[in-house]
């Protein structure tokens, strides 16, 4: 009995030996916080804004075009004249750009639209429809921008949202951040430019990034946060390391149990 108990104590002395040598191995907390270059006592800090860039509508985009007027029922009928989808009270109007860069929009017959913005297109639909609405609004949207978040990330996934305007810190909330594990000072992005691939590298420890070019999302913008294999194996070995410790304990607790 007095063995097993001196026995105990002694793996009690090797599990606190075992948990200070892992918590000396934890790295710095500035590793897994973003903008670590922003002094503490700064309350207030003034950068430069990048402009944010156009986008411009490619072949199998989906546009939402919403035409209203004073005389709304006219504009009923322009906005029943697309394909689209709704909930019983209100249809969306939506066109597909086909392999030509051209949509089928009521009157126009084949619109082109490729490499232009929605603005662009707006002024090129507005005098079409001077012609048959009093004071015409045109409201054009974009759809399917979608992106992809990968790798360290708590919910890789492809996501669709109908807002061209996003910023990469928005889209790392959108996959649920970044996880332990991440190597948030090589975060990459894989970006179709000009029928090229391009491949931006961002630190996130740093606030540089809120100037970066690829601070703002393009479309099919492909994120990819690399695995930091030093603290995959760290937090492997010191999982494996509780569970043992954690059986032997309960072996030996059983073992002066039923020793008494």
């Amino acid at each position: 009995m007095l063995k097993i108990i001196k026995s105990y104590k002694k793996l009690m002395l090797l599990v606190c030996f075992a948990s200070i040598v892992l918590l000396s191995s934890c790295v710095d907390q500035k590793k897994f916080t973003y903008f670590n270059d922003i002094p503490l006592d700064s309350s207030h800090l003034s950068l430069s804004a990048i402009p944010f860039p156009k986008t411009v509508v490619q072949k199998d985009d989906i546009l939402e075009i919403k035409i209203s007027g004073r005389n709304d029922l006219t504009a009923i009928d322009f906005n029943a004249k697309g394909s689209g989808f709704g909930n019983g009270q209100a249809v969306i109007p939506t066109y597909l750009v086909d392999r030509n860069g051209e949509i089928e929009f009521y009157l126009a017959g084949k619109l082109k639209v490729t490499d232009m913005t929605v603005e662009e297109i707006k002024e090129k639909i507005l005098p079409m429809v001077a012609k048959y609405l009093l004071d015409p609004v045109v409201n054009v949207r974009l759809v399917n921008f979608r992106f992809t978040v990968l790798g360290e990330v708590r919910n890789p996934n492809t996501y669709s949202i109908a807002n061209e305007k996003i910023t990469i810190l928005e889209a790392l909330g959108y996959a649920g951040d970044m996880t332990y594990y991440s190597k948030r000072n090589n975060v990459k992005i894989i970006r179709d430019s000009s029928g090229f691939r391009e491949i931006g590298v961002l630190d996130f420890g740093s606030k540089k990034i809120l100037n970066s070019p690829y601070y703002f999302l393009k479309r099919n913008d492909v994120i990819y946060v690399e695995t930091n294999t030093k603290y995959r194996q760290t937090g492997e070995t010191y999982s494996r390391a509780s569970l043992i410790v954690g059986i032997l304990s309960g072996l030996l607790a059983l073992s002066i149990y039923f020793t008494r």
